[in-house]
């Protein structure tokens, strides 16, 4: 993980080796995730949503959320000062190619990370864009126009989920990763999100796929960082 503080303009690099799983928090700075490669998981309130390739969520201060970065995963994180405008509300940022691949430039970066340089420049480009998108709330009732279908089943279903050969093809351009290795590592996050309030822990872990206690173990000496 690299992290750059510019300023009132915060810029982190996220690309784990290892399933990078994220606690729930309220951030006191306006932040924006943008996903490069792999797969990143949001939760907020109750709700999942695995975001892939060019996915953009903008997420307001003091907004109730997760993030987990799945392994082997490419993703930008921007955090913004609360002295900079910014959008009020949650959600995706829809037809947003130059904040794409203002992101991007900024994850391949290998030059001198200076504010009163290119890259801070590139980083005031980016919030001067981002001022001109509405984030599209991730909702129920708003779900359908947010992700695309194959995401909105996902997000319902994520580790139950069983895709048709179109549905294989449309999965790898996206998140390219195995759809396996996804559901493993999402089930990891929703075991250990409830292991502290569950007594049984061999119905927990079958409860998300998982066929013993010896399998959930073998899974964390996989995909969790030692």
């Amino acid at each position: 993980m690299t992290t750059v503080a510019q300023y009132s303009i915060d810029y982190q690099l996220l690309e784990p080796a290892h399933l990078m799983a994220g606690k729930r928090q309220r951030h006191f700075k306006g932040l924006l995730f943008i996903v490069h490669q792999g797969a990143g998981l949001l939760q907020l309130g109750p709700h999942y949503y695995l975001l892939g390739k060019e996915d953009a969520v903008f997420l307001p201060a003091d907004t109730l959320f997760s993030w987990h970065t799945l392994a082997m995963s490419c993703v930008s994180r921007l955090a913004f000062s609360p002295r900079l405008a910014q959008p009020k509300q949650a959600g995706l940022l829809l037809a947003a190619p130059l904040l794409v691949a203002g992101a991007a430039r900024l994850a391949s970066w290998t030059e001198c990370l200076e504010w009163q340089g290119a890259h801070g420049r590139l980083c005031r480009v980016i919030h001067d864009e981002l001022q001109r998108h509405t984030p599209i709330a991730l909702n129920t009732r708003a779900r359908g126009a947010a992700l695309s279908p194959l995401q909105q089943m996902l997000s319902a279903n994520l580790v139950n989920f069983s895709l048709s050969a179109e549905q294989e093809i449309e999965f790898a351009a996206r998140f390219a990763l195995p759809p396996a290795d996804v559901k493993r590592q999402i089930s990891l996050l929703m075991i250990l999100r409830d292991l502290a309030k569950t007594p049984d822990l061999n119905a927990l872990v079958q409860a998300y796929g998982l066929g013993s206690v010896s399998e959930f173990e073998q899974a964390c000496r996989q995909w969790l960082n030692p």
